[in-house]
């Protein structure tokens, strides 16, 4: 089945205790003291860092110059790729009825219920492969966070909501999202987007602040010729993207044509500045430890990355999906 998360008392005072946090945490005092902090776990860090080669390299060097890496499950070169690709498209096939009628019926977008992919063990941990770990702290410069993965469905036609709106996640300084593409997709179905342009009124002594932006505020904040540097990822199935989507604005294309499939794996510092904005995967805590349980105490220490939060941190329940 889909899940629709619906709007209630509880969820809205959920979201108030989280945008409380962030708003906290950007007075001057506050994020001044994350700033040393942070800036603190990267010089422990460094030494420690993987050593990288070929294509991990070029994905980081990637990364680090535009924002975004494209490349293919193929080229890639990792284990399981090819059973990873048919489960995620055998489970869109099982659901993308329901998916399309929940979408008709007002849903903005729709993800495969966590327990659906849940079931589904070895998709969970492909994203914490230890090629990818390896990729994700030597471009973050610390120890990775992994917040799981969802399985998305756009159905065309659909209208611009979401995370088809231009935006910025909000759960850490840097975050990575790695796409997979379960079908083809071309410039009229749907491709992730990003525009290769950072604000400089974000971050740093600036504090973070969220915004969905339409043509008029990305001009604004980007310049005005910003679609100079609008990078579209389109590619057939098995279509792979490493992305920046803190730094970077960036949305799925609304779909013209053919509905588009997509796995999302997220990545953050293992102790994000926005925990609160964090746990977007839908499954739960006891799903995720159950999932972790038999993998490698790195691997364990990536999915279960809320344990080493402070435990004042952990009573602020995250902003709801």
């Amino acid at each position: 089945m889909f899940e629709r998360t619906m709007p209630s008392a509880r969820t809205w005072l959920r979201d108030v205790c989280a945008r409380t946090a962030l708003r906290c945490a950007n007075t001057g005092m506050i994020n001044r003291r994350l700033m040393r902090l942070h800036d603190k776990a990267l010089s422990r860090h460094r030494d420690g860092l993987p050593r990288l080669s070929g294509i991990d390299l070029e994905i980081v060097e990637g990364l680090r110059r535009d924002g975004i890496y494209i490349t293919t499950l193929a080229a890639l070169g990792l284990g399981g790729a090819d059973e990873l690709l048919e489960t995620g498209q055998s489970l869109v096939a099982e659901f993308s009825g329901d998916a399309r009628r929940q979408v008709d019926g007002g849903i903005d977008f729709s993800m495969i219920s966590p327990a659906a992919v849940a079931s589904h063990p070895a998709i969970f941990s492909w994203g914490l492969n230890e090629r990818l770990l390896d990729i994700v702290e030597a471009y973050l410069g610390t120890s990775a966070g992994y917040d799981g993965v969802t399985l998305m469905y756009t159905k065309a036609g659909a209208r611009v909501a979401g995370p088809r709106k231009w935006h910025r996640d909000w759960e850490d300084r840097r975050t990575i999202k790695i796409g997979i593409y379960c079908n083809d997709v071309s410039a009229a179905g749907g491709p992730f987007q990003m525009i290769r342009r950072r604000d400089p009124q974000q971050g740093g002594m600036h504090g973070y602040r969220y915004v969905f932006a339409d043509q008029a505020l990305l001009a604004h904040k980007l310049g005005a010729d910003y679609e100079r540097d609008l990078i579209s990822c389109e590619g057939p199935a098995g279509t792979v993207f490493f992305c920046e989507t803190a730094e970077y604005f960036h949305r799925g294309k609304p779909v013209e044509q053919h509905d588009r499939t997509a796995l999302f794996y997220s990545y953050f510092a293992r102790r994000p500045r926005h925990p609160f904005f964090c746990e977007r995967s839908g499954m739960s805590r006891s799903q995720i430890a159950a999932l972790a349980r038999p993998l490698s105490p790195r691997q364990r220490a990536s999915a279960l990355w809320r344990h080493g939060l402070p435990i004042w941190l952990r009573f602020i329940p995250p902003a709801s999906l």
